[in-house]
Parts: structure tokens; sequence; C-alpha cells
């Protein structure tokens, strides 16, 4: 399987109430990949001295692949256009894929392509070539 993982990241403002967060994280990850996911939570103090927490889940493997294909199966046909449109300035010369979802409405349940802040950052690693990554993304967003 060329996909080697898929890793979101997700930031906790002091304003914000942890689990609302991890409940956006739960309806972007689907529930069979929980149990083998890695989750690394680690806690920074921000400019004014405010505590940011950075939590960060990693899957690996097989499941990765089943994972990114679920949210792009759950997002609409116009953010896939989208990301289909911009896969050579989101993939980087090793191959990952850089894309951003909106954290306000994943807690709603809805997966959109966000470019702003307030995002769950979402990394999916790819093992072999550049080219070879570009074109198995461009053939999973197009299914």
């Amino acid at each position: 399987m060329p996909i080697h993982s898929i890793e979101f990241r997700v930031y906790v403002h002091a304003t914000e109430d942890r689990e609302r967060v991890l409940r956006a994280l739960k309806n972007i990850i689907p529930e069979y990949a929980w149990d083998e996911a890695e989750i690394v939570e680690e806690t920074y103090q921000g400019h004014y001295g405010n505590p940011i927490t950075v939590i960060t889940v990693r899957i690996r493997g097989e499941r990765a692949a089943k994972v990114l294909d679920d949210i792009l199966s759950r997002m609409s046909k116009g953010d896939k256009s989208i990301l289909a449109g911009s896969i050579e300035e989101r993939v980087d010369k090793e191959g990952t894929l850089y894309f951003r979802l909106s954290k306000q409405d994943a807690f709603l349940g809805r997966l959109i392509l966000y470019e702003a802040d307030d995002v769950v950052r979402i990394s999916v690693s790819f093992t072999g070539k550049r080219r070879e990554a570009v074109e198995d993304y461009k053939r999973r967003l197009e299914a």
C-alpha cells in the first residue's frame, strides 16, 4: 500500500473547550481507526502566556489509506475538485499531501476544505516517488 500514514493536527486554544475540539476530530476520523491511532498531546505557552495544546493523531499502514478514502468520500464534489486542481501545490517533494478542514464545520459533522485559521491540518505520507503520489491522490479524488 503506497499510503504510509495519515496525520491530523489540531490546536486547542485557551478559549476553546478541549472536548469540543476532540469531537471535531472524532467527526473526521472514522471510529474504526481510533483503536490503532497514535495520539500525542503537547502543551505550549502562547505569545501572551496562554496555554495552547496541540493534539496530533497518526494512523499508519493500510488503515491510513482506508481513512483517507473515507474522508474523501465524505467531502463535497466541489472540495474534491479544488483539491484535485491544486494537487501539485499540495504535494511536497517527498510525496506528502497537505490539506486542511474547517474545525468548526467538523464539530458539526461536515468535512469542508478550509484555508484559514481554526483548522484540522491533515498530512498524508506516501511511500514512493512524488509523481506516483500525485497520480495516486488524483485517482482517489476521482473515485
